[in-house]
């Protein structure tokens, strides 16, 4: 997951289309067949809806928890505590500075079931673009807020009705300027049985 892009560097529109179709071919919620729609966003658009989504104050909350076990000073703001702050802060308002964001919406649904499976198919679709942007030389950063009315913006933005529709997912795409090392798996995630 990266957090730091060039915003210099842009994605070629064949790559885009790669990643994109990729989502396509994810499982899909047997309630809504390929329902799913993703919307890649660049220049004046992407501005535009990076200015919808952070104005949601959960993105920071969610990003410390990245960071839980940095060691935070009990007088004195520690460097990594500043640096993780000034990063923090950056990347809240302008999510990285990815070149590209590609917004995946699910159809809205009152029962809870068919919501899941809603997300879920458009969770397949979003590791799928994952993996595409990294077998294109990209990097890539899933971004998730919880602000009903920064939704409803954002979904009105892309033309949309909100009554119809969920945000699943915000993802970045571009260059990486801070690439992270994998962090190591825990044991016991999983087991053979039989």
């Amino acid at each position: 997951t990266v957090r730091k892009f060039d915003p210099a560097k842009p994605v070629g529109d064949d790559s885009l289309h790669r990643i994109l179709e990729a989502g396509t071919w994810a499982p899909y919620a047997p309630y809504f067949p390929q329902g799913w729609r993703f919307c890649a966003l660049k220049g004046k658009q992407r501005d535009e809806a990076v200015g919808i989504i952070t104005k949601s104050k959960t993105i920071l909350k969610y990003l410390r928890s990245e960071y839980e076990t940095a060691p935070w000073a009990a007088e004195h703001e520690s460097q990594e505590e500043h640096e993780w702050k000034e990063f923090a802060h950056e990347f809240a308002a302008t999510l990285g500075n990815a070149p590209v964001v590609i917004v995946g919406v699910v159809p809205y649904s009152d029962h809870l079931s068919v919501r899941g499976h809603n997300f879920g198919s458009a969770w397949a679709a979003v590791q799928n673009m994952m993996i595409q942007a990294q077998a294109e030389g990209l990097n890539s950063g899933v971004v998730t807020f919880h602000s009903p009315s920064i939704e409803h913006q954002l979904i009105e933005f892309l033309g949309l009705h909100p009554d119809e529709w969920n945000v699943a997912f915000v993802l970045n795409v571009g260059y990486g300027v801070d690439v992270p090392a994998p962090k190591p798996r825990k044991k016991d995630l999983y087991e053979i049985r039989g």
